[in-house]
């Protein structure tokens, strides 16, 4: 697959400033992605804040158009394949040493094929006075978003 660049990054989250241009697009993802949206939809992210699943659906928001962008088509993302990524990701978040969140996002990290997109996620994650995330959403935030890359880019 194609290296997503925080460029690409860049363009989605400045047109996401838009209103409009955010619900369009988020409506488009959910006719051509069902099982993708389903993947981060309230009933199976049911430990999230409201603010939380928002943050989840921008987050997915950006990760698939930057991918798309750059890509030109993304591949029907299939259920299955989400939850095969998603209890990989679980178990080496749970194989590091302390459940420490640093340690996890070193070892994510680690000859990791789209580093923008995961600098993404981390950076979306740090706390600031705007939005509080419980440490609890924080994890599955990062580990979902993660299996959402690792589908993307093993498809395209």
């Amino acid at each position: 697959m194609i290296y997503i660049t925080e460029n690409t990054i860049d363009k989605y989250i400045d047109s996401f400033e838009d209103q409009s241009t955010y619900d369009k697009k988020l409506h488009q993802l959910l006719i051509d992605q069902k099982d993708l949206m389903a993947f981060i939809s309230i009933e199976n992210q049911s430990l999230l804040t409201p603010d939380e699943a928002g943050l989840l659906e921008y987050i997915t928001m950006i990760l698939y158009y930057s991918a798309k962008d750059q890509c030109g088509k993304i591949i029907n993302i299939k259920g299955k394949d989400l939850e095969d990524a998603e209890e990989k990701n679980w178990e080496i978040f749970n194989s590091v040493p302390s459940s420490s969140y640093s340690k996890v996002i070193d070892k994510f990290f680690e000859n990791y094929h789209q580093e923008d997109l995961l600098a993404l996620v981390e950076d979306a994650l740090q706390p600031d006075e705007e939005q509080v995330i419980s440490t609890v959403g924080k994890e599955i935030i990062l580990v979902t978003c993660k299996a959402i890359i690792d589908v993307i880019h093993q498809g395209n």
